[in-house]
């Protein structure tokens, strides 16, 4: 496994799972909401033919999308949290360096920091490769295959 690889692709959607946490959260609160929060179906429902009541088929549709959300809340929050804590392990210039360049591109990403560092380029690059590295070792464990 090319672990690097598996660095960059966890930098790059970072920021996006981070969002789908929020957005999950709150889809979670509302269903909790829509199931617990109103009332359960009559037990006296008569069932439609050949199976239960409507309203009992859409409380156990919406128990078990809110189920569906929480596995998948608590996924990405793991997910989330190992960046972190690998992003935690590197210095304010690591962690510059991999956000322009993974987890918030900036277009001429190089050039930027370049500017921003004072450093020219090439050592830019080489930086980036051990920033990276760094990373994946905080990350994972590993680096090479």
């Amino acid at each position: 496994m090319n672990w690097q690889k598996e660095a960059i692709a966890d930098l790059r959607c970072h920021e996006k799972r981070k969002a789908a946490l929020e957005s999950l959260a709150d889809e979670i609160r509302e269903l909790r909401g829509r199931t617990y929060g109103s009332s359960s179906p009559a037990a006296d429902a008569v069932p439609v033919q050949g199976g239960s009541s409507t309203a009992e088929g859409r409380w156990i549709a919406a128990i078990d999308e809110m189920e569906r959300k929480k596995e998948a809340y608590r996924l990405t929050k793991r997910r989330v949290e190992a960046v972190e804590r690998g992003l935690a392990a590197l210095d304010e210039q690591q962690r510059l360096i991999l956000n322009v360049f993974f987890m918030n591109r900036v277009q001429g990403g190089a050039d930027y920091l370049a500017e921003e560092l004072h450093l020219e380029r090439t050592r830019i690059y080489e930086l980036r490769e051990r920033a990276l590295r760094d990373f994946t070792m905080a990350r994972y464990g590993i680096v090479d295959a």
